[in-house]
C-alpha cells in the first residue's frame, strides 16, 4: 500500500472511531448535534432494515443529519451513558468506504443497561475526514424497546401518558 494510501486508511479509521465516540459525547452532553460532527453536511443517513421503519412511521429509512438530530434528541435526552466498541472494521481508503460491526451498551435513566448490534456502512470524503453517507443495520428487537422506553418517558415528560 502506497504511503499516501496508508495515510487515508489512518485518516478514515481515526474518523470512524471519532463518529462512534460522537455518540457518547452526545449523551454525555446532552447534546444531539454532537452525532454529526464527523459527517459531511449533505450526508445521508439509511436506517435498515425496512421492515422496522416500517413498524415504526415516525423513523424514516432515508434522513439528512438535521432530521436524525431531531429525532434522536428525546432519546438523548433519556440517555445516562452510550457507549461504541468497535467489534470488527474493514477500511478501503481507494474506495474511501468502512464497514463496522459494533456493540453499543445504553444506560437510559431507570432502567438497566443494554446492549445492541448495529452494523455499518460508511462513505467518506475524498480526504477522508469526513463521513458522506451512512447506512445503520440495527439490532431490531432491541432498537424497538428502546422506542417504547423513549416514547413512555417523553409523553410522562409531556403529560399525555
Amino acid at each position: 500500500m502506497s504511503n499516501s494510501m496508508g495515510d487515508l486508511r489512518a485518516t478514515i479509521e481515526s474518523t470512524l472511531a471519532a463518529f462512534f465516540e460522537s455518540y457518547t459525547l452526545a449523551a454525555r452532553h446532552k447534546d444531539a448535534s454532537l452525532i454529526s460532527t464527523t459527517l459531511s453536511t449533505d450526508c445521508k443517513r439509511y436506517l435498515k432494515p425496512s421492515s422496522f421503519t416500517a413498524a415504526y412511521p415516525f423513523v424514516k429509512a432515508v434522513e439528512t443529519n438535521a432530521e436524525y438530530e431531531a429525532r434522536m434528541r428525546p432519546e438523548i435526552a433519556t440517555l445516562e451513558e452510550a457507549r461504541f466498541k468497535i467489534l470488527e472494521s474493514v477500511i478501503d481508503p481507494a474506495k474511501r468506504k468502512a464497514s463496522a460491526s459494533t456493540e453499543c451498551w445504553l444506560k437510559m435513566a431507570g432502567t438497566d443497561p443494554t446492549t445492541m448490534e448495529i452494523c455499518w456502512y460508511l462513505d467518506f470524503t475524498d480526504d477522508g475526514k469526513k463521513i458522506s453517507r451512512v447506512v445503520e443495520f440495527i439490532d431490531t428487537a432491541t432498537s424497538a424497546k428502546v422506542i417504547e422506553y423513549i416514547m413512555k418517558h417523553v409523553n410522562k415528560e409531556i403529560g399525555t401518558a
